[in-house]
Formats: C-alpha cells, sequence, structure tokens
C-alpha cells in the first residue's frame, strides 16, 4: 500500500515497515539479480529503500525469519512495478 508521501508501506507480522523505492533501486536490483543469486539483490534493495529509523528492525526479521528476503521483496516489487498489460501483433 502507498501512503501520502509515496511509500510503499509492507505489514510483516504486525509490523508496518516504510520503503521508498525508486526507479534506480528497482533497476538496480533486476541488473544485479543472477541465476544463482536472487536473496542478495533483494535483501540489498530492500537495506537500501528502508526508512532508516526501521533499518534495525527489518534486519532482524531478514536474519531470523526463513524466506522473508524474498517475500518481502515480492509485497513491495508487486507494489512498485506493478504488471502491465502488453502485446505483441504480427
Amino acid at each position: 500500500m502507498k501512503d501520502s508521501d509515496n511509500n510503499i508501506v509492507v505489514t510483516v507480522a504486525g509490523t508496518d515497515f516504510a520503503f521508498a523505492p525508486t526507479l534506480s533501486d528497482h533497476n538496480d536490483y533486476l541488473n544485479s539479480v543472477m541465476p544463482n543469486d536472487k536473496v542478495g539483490p533483494a535483501r540489498t534493495m530492500l537495506l537500501r529503500t528502508i526508512d532508516k529509523a526501521q533499518k534495525e528492525a527489518l534486519v532482524a526479521v531478514l536474519d531470523t525469519v526463513p524466506g522473508a528476503v524474498v517475500q518481502i521483496h515480492a509485497a513491495l516489487s508487486s507494489a512498485y512495478a506493478p504488471t502491465i498489460e502488453i502485446s505483441v501483433k504480427k
């Protein structure tokens, strides 16, 4: 969900985390994803875009909950870059 400052708020286990991704953050993530490394770039994007006051709390979740990095990133990414309809005509 986007709040009034265009931050994206992701609720994780009852805690709201505010992220402020930019196009550059999103593109950097896409450019750094490798076949054998998807978690690292996702974690980096989360830590770059989280509200600085919440970074420590987010790190605690990422370091203790298996799969949290990918799940939180997926929620953030789908809110920031929603699917658009694209078609190709011959």
